[in-house]
């Protein structure tokens, strides 16, 4: 896992299949050491079988020490020592309406919030903005309209479509931009969390 890691989107990994035979090692159980393999640590977890998949992974700062196991056919190794760890998880599917938001299907946890592939329905950009808001521009409350918001950040189409959504922290303010034949709001010092999307390629 070490140096894959840049950007908001970097703790999502689409695995290949035949990860079974190859020959990334990985280091520890449940917690695994950041060099091992990421494709081969989630089938060791359990989480992917030989046929790949989405993997979600989130980091660990200095765990103590890492135990092997042989787990799903998958090897791991032990390492006495402390390092940098991540934990991997399954990816989730879900279909919304144009009205869905963050606060229903994701809010904002610390450390991190574990949330699905969204995907989000053909005709959304025409939804009046009293139904389905979109405050922001790249990064937009929480209480957004998700499907909208991917319209207007250019992520999706208005024939819909699959996205990825990252949820974060509050922020300060809000700008509103039209973008996209979507013209979002402005706003200061909301209440809840914020969220950016991600472009899916499948």
């Amino acid at each position: 896992m070490r140096d894959k890691c840049k950007g908001a989107a970097c703790n999502r990994f689409n695995c290949p299949a035949n990860c079974q035979n190859k020959k990334g090692k990985v280091w520890g159980t449940l917690f695994y050491d950041v060099q091992s393999s990421i494709c081969r640590a989630a089938m060791h977890y359990g989480i992917i079988n030989n046929n790949g998949g989405l993997v979600d992974t989130t980091r660990k700062d200095k765990f103590p020490f890492f135990v092997k196991a042989t787990k799903n056919g998958i090897e791991s190794f032990s390492k006495y020592k402390a390092g940098n760890a991540f934990v991997v998880a399954k990816v989730e599917r879900q279909s919304v309406d144009c009205y869905a938001t963050m606060v229903e299907i994701c809010p904002f946890k610390k450390p991190y919030s574990n949330c699905p592939r969204v995907f989000c329905p053909a005709n959304c950009k025409n939804e009046p903005s009293y139904w389905a808001p979109v405050v922001g521009n790249s990064f937009y409350t929480d209480s957004s309209s998700i499907c909208r918001a991917a319209i207007h950040a250019g992520v999706i189409q208005a024939g819909g479509g699959y996205v990825d959504v990252l949820a974060l922290d509050k922020k300060k303010s809000y700008v509103g931009v039209l973008k996209n034949g979507i013209q979002s709001e402005s706003k200061s010092n909301p209440e809840g969390g914020s969220f950016r999307v991600f472009a899916v390629r499948e």
